[in-house]
């Protein structure tokens, strides 16, 4: 064999053999190629010129193995015309084997997912059907407590009217403590009672209405307080709202009494209401120039019956902050607390478009009746 025909043997093998190879790779292949299919028909036609060339190369006279040549090149040429420009997406096709075991992995994420969020919806259940049921609890605990406690004020205040000439000292003293701890109790079931009944059925329902009107509402519920204490309440222009108004304006009215609770000793308090639109929710902002909150008691004001200073200093039940909390997260949205040298600030974030909340149920549905 001489050298020449060893030759045109390599190339003719070689052109018989790559685009063997790219048809193999491509073989199995289900979705659409880069080129459609040209490129099979072009990779097809250059391997059978390339085989025909090695054939005829051992067994052809020249005449015919130049056409044989001419064919094979003329097929190459066509082949790597359509081939080369789409060479990097070709190159990033994988295996049919490859893509089998890949599509075999999506199924298997894909049904991780889902299981995992058939889990967390049905965590989200227990925890609001847990939320709903310590609601409920609440609720008829402290409705129930109501009657057995004013028994214990009752007769505690007709032991005080009708024997007070035959009881001394420490006996007047204990009956008094009797009443003022039934008096507290009674203000704090009322409050727990208030916290339960957000967002339940006789909540008014959610309407798109001036804020102004709120406020007015709240201002008048606090008037004794306003006009005692000598508040001054400022407010800029307030837009119509979409919430249930009769909420909004428990959580203002609630923002004010502790405005003028916690005011400094000898100052009239100055309580300011803003309110700015932050995309797609409102930041409601009631400052005033109190005696503030401590850094590290900015959270945890909010925590049921929390109270940050003896009852003496600031009557009250700890239960106007968690209530301002629950209205808030009622109408999605949030409520926080800042604090400087120039007193407190409330931070109340709504939606601009408020879900329409489902009512928890009411009292009688409660007891299950």
């Amino acid at each position: 064999m001489t050298l020449a025909t060893l030759a045109d043997a390599v190339v003719a093998a070689i052109g018989l053999l790559l685009p063997a190879l790219l048809l193999h790779r491509l073989r199995g292949r289900r979705e659409p190629l880069p080129g459609g299919r040209s490129i099979p028909l072009l990779a097809s036609a250059a391997a059978l010129a390339g085989g025909a060339q090695l054939l005829v190369v051992f067994s052809a006279p020249a005449g015919l193995t130049v056409i044989a040549k001419l064919l094979a090149a003329g097929a190459a040429l066509a082949a790597a015309a359509v081939i080369i420009p789409r060479l990097p997406e070709l190159l990033a096709l994988r295996p049919a084997a490859e893509l089998a075991l890949s599509e075999q992995q999506r199924r298997e994420e894909a049904a991780a997912r889902e299981l995992a969020e058939d889990e967390m919806l049905q965590a989200q259940a227990r925890m609001d059907r847990a939320v709903r049921e310590l609601e409920q609890f609440a609720y008829i605990t402290s409705h129930d407590l109501q009657t057995p406690l004013r028994t214990i004020a009752g007769f505690s205040q007709l032991l005080t009217r009708r024997y007070r000439d035959r009881l001394d000292g420490d006996a007047l003293e204990f009956l008094d403590y009797i009443d003022k701890g039934t008096r507290q109790m009674t203000l704090q079931i009322q409050d727990l009672l208030a916290l339960s009944r957000v967002g339940r059925v006789g909540v008014s329902p959610i309407e798109r209405k001036p804020l102004a009107e709120a406020l007015a509402k709240a201002i008048r519920a606090q008037r004794a307080s306003i006009d005692a204490s000598g508040a001054e309440i400022a407010s800029g222009t307030l837009p119509e709202v979409e919430a249930s108004h009769d909420l909004l304006a428990q959580l203002l009215g609630q923002l004010i009494d502790n405005a003028i609770k916690f005011r400094r000793p000898g100052e009239r308090p100055k309580i300011a209401i803003d309110i700015a639109r932050e995309d797609d929710h409102w930041r409601l902002t009631v400052a005033d120039n109190g005696i503030g909150i401590p850094a590290d008691q900015l959270e945890a004001v909010f925590a049921i019956f929390r109270k940050l200073h003896a009852p003496e200093a600031h009557p009250g039940t700890g239960m106007g902050l968690p209530i301002c909390r629950k209205i808030a997260e009622f109408h999605g949205g949030t409520i926080h607390a800042t604090a400087d040298e120039r007193g407190a600030q409330l931070h109340v974030r709504l939606p601009v478009a408020v879900a329409r909340p489902r009512a928890a149920g009411s009292p009688s549905e409660l007891r299950g009746v």
